[in-house]
């Protein structure tokens, strides 16, 4: 399929008008007038933009699992009404890509289910395990829980030595999940406050403190996932460690919630407001690499004592950066890149992350105005979803991804993808 896309392109880091010719998935040309003739070809509106497809580089799909109703197909489906094109999904499932044999499972599941692509994280138990699993091809290991969670039993600190030894300079991305289960409790939470209580932030400062020291020893690839506290990013920027920070974490906290309200059970948990508004500024900085929704999707089938811990959100991953960018005033070029090109260095894939020639195809059209998010047009009304009826601004519209080319909102409609032109 050839396709042309004509109008305002986020190009390089600026907003451009110019022509970008599609074939066969791929960009091939990209000018002012190209004159080319294609099989589609879609004119930009006045308030419209394109926009490298989003990257989420911590999803949790739940497959396999056999005791979730979620998978694949039905997460990715809904990614997918988000303009989001790629995924990176996380280990902790039963069985748990731990060896090469369950990796390559789990990758052939989702490539028989997804609906977009998803990069499957390898699971980290031990060295062995470990090498394994790097000969084997991966390219992305963990989450790694220094402290229990949902689904997670925390791996011993003490083991960590022995496996980063198998981790060259140059070698997989390691995610960790930054709470020591040392300083973690164990007791039963009724509230916000009481969960606060149980993982306090000096859990999360000694795990990254443990890990920076780690990296001076070890100068392997760590990535920290949903930090909560501007102390952990300025701890991990001065050992060379990358960072991200969740839209709940930034959008939400303890004291503009409803206390009691099991939607916002998360680990780490949401903090009070003078922390988060510390990390936004860090994000406004520019000290916070990577944008990323650590979708973990539950259903309401309990009180807030035995709900798990975990919201969903990566079908708003777009507009979360691009209401960061018109309301903290973030550059267009960071709140873009936080989500599209930053994520794609962190994985090694060049063929990704930008609107240039020799990329892929993956472009997401967003409306430029505020809009209100509906739970409903994602599929989310009986799960923990937190972003429903919040003003977010940047509606995704339409989404190239390779040879199709999907009307989001169409699609949002009907509850599956609808497509406007592929195969």
């Amino acid at each position: 399929m050839r396709a042309l896309l004509n109008g305002k392109i986020l190009i390089g880091g600026r907003v451009r008008e110019r022509e970008v010719l599609i074939e066969n998935g791929w960009i091939v040309k990209i000018g002012k007038r190209l004159n080319e003739e294609a099989d589609l070809t879609l004119e930009l509106g006045r308030r419209e933009l394109a926009v490298p497809a989003p990257i989420d580089l911590h999803v949790h799909c739940r497959d396999p699992h056999p005791d979730y109703p979620f998978g694949f197909k039905t997460e990715t489906r809904r990614f997918l009404l988000g303009g989001v094109a790629t995924v990176v999904d996380m280990p902790n499932t039963r069985p748990a890509p731990t060896t090469p044999e369950a990796y390559y499972e789990k990758e052939k599941l989702a490539r028989e289910n997804a609906e977009i692509e998803v990069i499957v994280a390898g699971g980290v138990k031990d060295p062995h395990c470990t090498k394994k699993l790097i000969e084997a091809g991966t390219y992305v290991l963990g989450e790694v829980f220094l402290a229990t969670s949902t689904d997670a039993p925390a791996i011993p600190w003490s083991t960590l030595p022995e496996i980063f030894k198998e981790l060259p300079p140059d070698g997989p991305l390691i995610i960790f999940h930054p709470e020591l289960d040392e300083l973690v409790a164990e007791k039963p939470a009724r509230n916000l406050y009481e969960h606060l209580k149980n993982r306090p932030p000096e859990a999360e400062t000694a795990a990254v403190g443990l890990l920076a020291g780690l990296k001076a020893r070890y100068p392997c690839r760590i990535h920290l996932s949903h930090v909560t506290l501007p102390e952990s990013v300025k701890i991990a920027k001065g050992a060379d460690i990358t960072v991200d920070v969740t839209p709940h974490h930034l959008f939400f906290d303890v004291l503009r919630v409803d206390p009691e309200d099991p939607v916002f059970k998360v680990n780490p948990p949401l903090r009070g407001s003078h922390h988060r508004l510390r990390l936004l500024r860090a994000v406004r900085r520019g000290d916070v690499d990577v944008l990323a929704s650590d979708h973990a999707p539950h259903t309401f089938e309990d009180e807030f004592e035995g709900i798990p811990s975990g919201v969903t959100g990566g079908e708003v991953i777009l507009p979360a950066a691009l209401t960061l960018h018109k309301r903290l005033g973030l550059p267009l070029r960071d709140a873009i890149a936080m989500i599209t090109r930053r994520p794609a260095e962190l994985l090694g894939r060049d063929d990704l992350g930008e609107i240039a020639v020799g990329k892929r195809a993956r472009i997401t059209v967003v409306r430029m105005r505020e809009f209100v998010v509906r739970a409903e047009e994602f599929g989310e009304e009986d799960r923990k979803f937190p972003y429903d009826g919040m003003r977010m601004f940047g509606e995704p519209i339409k989404l190239i991804d390779g040879t199709k080319v999907y009307d989001l909102k169409e699609s949002r409609r009907e509850g599956k993808p609808v497509i406007l032109e592929g195969e």
